[in-house]
């Protein structure tokens, strides 16, 4: 049957669409300029949004699972910016993400109880003492990256969701994000045959 074949076809695409948004995540993970980093995202935004169309796709729009991955878009601040993020990057409407600096930090990946004392002539010392027995790094090189930013979609503002905004030593946003919509988008692909 024809129909069977397009759908088959349409399948096989969509998880083409998602083993190409998780080589554009390894390579954001493994980015270590910004504009390593811009070009990944940018690749994965597309793949990931064209896989999400090809899951769409294959389910007429009474289709319960149409109805569920675009109402499962709408729920989750983190898919729903990635989203709004495909479309500015798309039409060119807004950058989504600048560079965030190279950067060097002390202490602050936490792990370390600060303290002030003055020296013998009277000089200020700062302390760092480890509040565990196995600390985070205390000075560490933090290499630019890409910084999440608000998306200005007409008469709205589709804010960097809650826990992604850029965090001295945590997994940079960008790479957070992508595998949230990575996980996102496999499930989809995953659930096609489902009802």
């Amino acid at each position: 049957m024809e129909t069977e074949g397009a759908i088959q076809d349409m399948s096989k695409a969509a998880k083409h669409s998602a083993d190409r948004a998780l080589q554009a995540y390894d390579a954001l993970a493994a980015a270590e300029s910004y504009p390593a980093a811009k070009a990944a995202w940018e690749d994965f935004l597309i793949h990931w949004r064209r896989g999400l169309n090809r899951c769409d796709a294959l389910g007429s729009r009474s289709d319960a699972h149409y109805v569920r991955s675009i109402n499962r878009v709408k729920t989750d601040a983190a898919v729903t910016y990635l989203w709004a993020a495909r479309n500015a990057d798309e039409h060119g409407l807004a950058s989504v993400a600048t560079v965030q600096e190279a950067a060097i930090s002390i202490g602050g990946f936490g792990g370390y109880e600060p303290g002030v004392r003055t020296g013998e002539s009277g000089e200020v010392i700062y302390t760092f003492t480890p509040t565990t027995d196995d600390p985070p790094p205390f000075l560490a090189f933090l290499p630019e990256h890409l910084r999440l930013e608000p998306i200005v979609e007409r008469a709205r503002i589709i804010p960097v969701p809650p826990g992604y905004d850029y965090e001295v030593g945590e997994v940079f946003p960008a790479v957070a994000l992508a595998r949230h919509g990575l996980e996102f988008l496999t499930r989809e692909v995953t659930n096609l045959g489902d009802p």
